[in-house]
């Protein structure tokens, strides 16, 4: 077995086929991959459009548990897996036609342990239109992980890579349960323990904008949890900072590629605060003096990782000088719960 393509299922089931069938759509033969669908307790048809795939597919598996979440689900999916290399994929994003016998190829040839790959952001209903060519080389060398990450930063998304199967359980490394922002402490452990990475600058993956998704729901109780999950998100990769190889060639740009990876979080936790009119003030005093002592507030603007090459300077110059002065903050979510209470 080649592969193995895990897709965590709940209450997906709009976007379920759309995915199948793009998984489905490959130049591999059925028996030499296998898609492995965990439901996550859906409510909805889901489960049931899986399991008419499944009766025409040998190559898809379906496996129903109570509603644990998505670590939970991956978590059983990499349980389940047989394949050499394997490959997550969120139920309502999708990827490229006829792209997984060269992505394995380069793997195999290779002998990679990661292999990443680029993404671009789809509306949630559009139909699949792909003009992306077959992978056909590196565009990088191979790698260890610490160069990787020196050179290239990390992305965050799971679904952005293939993994070798016996490198993941020789890590030990899981998703993380209960926990928003599990994908970027999952990525990024995982990358600073390779020794043979690289990637591909072809646009394999689609990722889908669901409304009420986990990163777009405005719902309190999320946008609360998310907050929380982000300062533990920053706690993490100061963890993983800390224990970096001072020796290596690289470390000065490791380390920064890592603070800002920090520094984007601490502007998303902000921008969620802002969407989150139930978050107490007290609350908020007592995460940035944590962020303090983390030494990732008040934001550096030197370091960088806010926004992209167009809203990154805007970002900068405007609404990150408001974020570090406190009196300014406080202004600003008081104005902006004056005039948008709900």
């Amino acid at each position: 077995m080649r592969l193995s393509i895990i897709v965590p299922l709940y209450n997906k089931e709009k976007f379920i086929e759309r995915c199948l069938k793009s998984l489905l759509d490959q130049d591999i033969p059925y028996n030499e991959y296998e898609i492995i669908v965990v439901d996550d307790g859906s409510t909805d048809s889901g489960n049931s459009i899986v399991q008419t795939y499944c009766e025409n597919h040998e190559n898809i598996h379906l496996f129903s548990q109570q509603n644990q979440g998505v670590s939970a689900a991956r978590n059983k999916g990499i349980e389940m897996a047989k394949g050499k290399y394997l490959h997550f994929l969120d139920s309502d994003d999708y990827i490229a036609p006829n792209v997984l016998n060269g992505l394995l190829q380069l793997c195999n040839i290779n002998k990679l342990e990661i292999l990443v790959f680029q993404s671009k952001f789809v509306k949630g209903t559009e139909v699949p239109n792909f003009s992306t060519s077959r992978p056909q080389g590196l565009s990088s060398d191979i790698l260890d992980g610490l160069t990787y990450i020196s050179k290239h930063g990390i992305r965050n998304s799971a679904c952005l890579y293939l993994i070798e199967r016996s490198f993941l359980l020789s890590t030990e490394i899981t998703f993380m349960e209960g926990r928003f922002m599990e994908d970027s402490i999952f990525t990024t452990s995982l990358v600073l323990r390779a020794n043979r990475i690289s990637k591909v600058d072809t646009d394999i993956h689609r990722y889908a904008i669901v409304e009420n998704s986990i990163t777009t729901t405005k719902e309190s109780a999320h946008a609360l949890k998310f907050i929380d999950d982000l300062v533990f998100a920053i706690q993490e990769i100061d963890h993983m900072s800390k224990s970096l190889d001072g020796s290596h060639v690289e470390y000065n740009n490791i380390l920064k590629n890592l603070k800002r990876k920090q520094q984007s979080y601490v502007f998303t936790l902000f921008i969620k605060t802002f969407r989150s009119p139930s978050l107490n003030f007290k609350v908020l005093k007592k995460i940035l003096k944590q962020l303090n002592e983390l030494e990732v507030y008040p934001i550096d603007r030197k370091i960088g990782g806010i926004g992209n090459k167009k809203t990154g300077p805007i970002y900068n110059m405007v609404i990150v000088p408001i974020l570090n002065n406190k009196t300014l903050l406080f202004l600003s979510l008081r104005f902006k719960r004056l005039f948008s209470p709900s």
